[in-house]
């Protein structure tokens, strides 16, 4: 491996000296020879020849009644779902026309592609829960081009992971390694691999541009709960429609993270790629294998970051850190810990915050700088059952508080409780920091958009609110949440309503005759 490491390296320079020729010629070829040349060809081969033959291309049939994308319409989303459309369009284009439907036709389906991986010798396949989510029939075809049927064995909305099995499985092919996703570090050198716009076996190459993102997902677990996924590792490895289930892979040939989505408005790379952390997936698939589903540890509360202004409020030091507690869930692992949440209200740049809660500033030792950090230390090092140490200030005093983890409540569950317990009452207080309208003629004209525009107006943005943080601006039009249309000002304070305060959400909004998407932290004080 260190000699792979070695060349790979070489391979990485050789791409960026050769960029820089045409500025310094003699320079560049002072320092790259013709051999140094053939050998970073051969090491890219190299490491992908040993890689590619574990991915495989996941194609899926999904019951037209239940994909979204039984339309023939791309959407116009910066972080796509990644069922490339191209197998669905050729379908679309070959199917007969009902009238020469014979009495015997088959449900009409809808269809889509991705990417996956050979976990073990097994049969077992890992890719994105979206890939196959709904889907009717599945199959998989190895990169030689060998077709296989495939069923999924367990699926996680909230990680975003799924595992399959393939029938007839060939165990010559080898499973990947997986690696060490902790420490990877932002500069570090990646390759991705993957079927984009079913393009079999595309390899790109990139570094990793940041870590430790955290956004709601797009699909899967949005309908019924808005978790996270966490420590995503962002990356500049052109990534596509298609490339979703596949594989980021370190210098070792080690994957450090199930490809999962991109942010783009045009539908295609902008060098903004997002991939699962392998640390999360090791925790996953493996219970997934065994019990068809995954429970994630849960402490059961709502937080914010501390800000120079609210420790200001609050007389801390101006650079505290920390996840300030907004609310604890009733019958939650922290409720039963004594975890106090907020019970009185300030305001702070015309925002309202509850004042009196907790501070988490450790988690087991680890730093703790907002919620963000607790949810991905939860995600990569704990279970279900575990005891760890929050330590939090309160009242002024540095206290320790022990808590044992429960599983997080589950989709269903969690879609009664916002239905009927009083934390859906309360959820009203969850604040975007806007002031926003009905569209009127005059304001479509004003703003240049079609006079039938459906929306929610926004003519005043709070300073600190969380959609100032987002940058949101005068004249945005909020048309969506997390997906959900919004018609008008009624339906963004029903839609607000679901959620609570601390959870991120995704806004599509439309600014300048273009939609765009905006993710941010809800507030907490009434909707206005």
């Amino acid at each position: 491996m260190k000699k792979t490491t070695k060349v790979l390296g070489i391979a990485i320079l050789t791409i960026l000296i050769v960029s820089l020729v045409a500025f310094s010629p003699s320079r560049a070829q002072e320092q790259l020879t013709e051999s140094d040349v053939a050998q970073a060809k051969v090491s890219l081969s190299s490491l992908y020849d040993q890689i590619n033959p574990s991915i495989v291309y996941i194609s899926v049939a999904v019951p037209a009644g239940q994909s979204s994308s039984n339309n023939l319409t791309i959407p116009w989303d910066q972080n796509f779902d990644f069922r490339d459309l191209l197998p669905y369009i050729e379908q679309q284009q070959n199917q007969e026309t009902p009238e020469q439907d014979s009495p015997e036709t088959t449900e009409r389906m809808t269809y889509g592609s991705g990417t996956g991986f050979v976990w073990d010798t097994e049969g077992h396949i890992v890719t994105n829960n979206h890939v196959v989510e709904d889907a009717a029939e599945i199959t998989i075809t190895y990169y030689d081009g060998i077709v296989r049927d495939a069923s999924i064995v367990g699926t996680d909305p909230d990680s975003d992971l799924a595992v399959l099995k393939i029938e007839d499985f060939r165990p010559e092919i080898q499973p990947v390694t997986m690696g060490d996703s902790t420490s990877v570090k932002t500069g570090d050198f990646v390759a991705a691999i993957g079927n984009p716009f079913g393009n079999n076996g595309t390899m790109t190459q990139g570094i990793v541009s940041a870590l430790g993102r955290s956004f709601t997902l797009e699909s899967g677990a949005t309908e019924t709960g808005h978790y996270t996924i966490p420590d995503m590792i962002q990356t500049d490895a052109a990534i596509n429609p298609g490339n979703s289930g596949g594989v980021l892979i370190n210098l070792n040939g080690e994957v450090v993270g199930v490809v999962n989505s991109f942010a783009s408005s045009t539908y295609s790379s902008a060098g903004i790629g997002y991939a699962i952390p392998a640390a999360l997936a090791n925790r996953v698939v493996p219970q997934l294998i065994a019990e068809g589903f995954y429970q994630h540890a849960w402490i059961g509360i709502s937080g914010i970051a501390l800000t120079p202004d609210i420790n200001a409020a609050l007389e801390l030091d101006h650079d505290q850190r920390g996840a300030f507690v907004q609310t604890v869930q009733k019958n939650s692992p922290a409720e039963a810990a004594g975890i106090v949440g907020g019970s009185e209200t300030i305001k702070i740049s015309n925002s309202s915050i509850y004042s009196d809660g907790d501070i988490v500033t450790k988690i087991d030792d680890v730093d703790v700088k907002g919620m963000d950090d607790i949810i991905a230390y939860l995600a990569s090092h704990t279970s279900v059952g575990d005891t760890i140490t929050l330590h939090v200030l309160r009242d002024g005093s540095e206290i320790d508080v022990p808590v044992t983890l429960s599983a997080r409540p589950t989709s269903a569950e969690r879609t009664q409780a916002a239905q009927t317990t009083e934390e859906q009452k309360a959820s009203g207080n969850a604040w975007l920091g806007t002031y926003v309208k009905d569209i009127t003629a005059a304001d479509a004209e004003k703003i240049g958009i079609p006079e039938d525009t459906e929306g929610a107006l926004i003519y005043q943005v709070t300073k600190d609110s969380p959609a100032d943080d987002a940058a949101l601006q005068e004249n945005d039009v909020i048309v969506k949440i997390d997906g959900t249309a919004i018609r008008n000002v009624q339906g963004l304070k029903n839609e607000l309503a679901k959620y609570f305060p601390g959870e991120r959400i995704t806004l599509t909004i439309l600014r300048g005759g273009e939609e765009q998407e905006v993710r941010l932290t809800l507030g907490t004080t009434a909707t206005r």
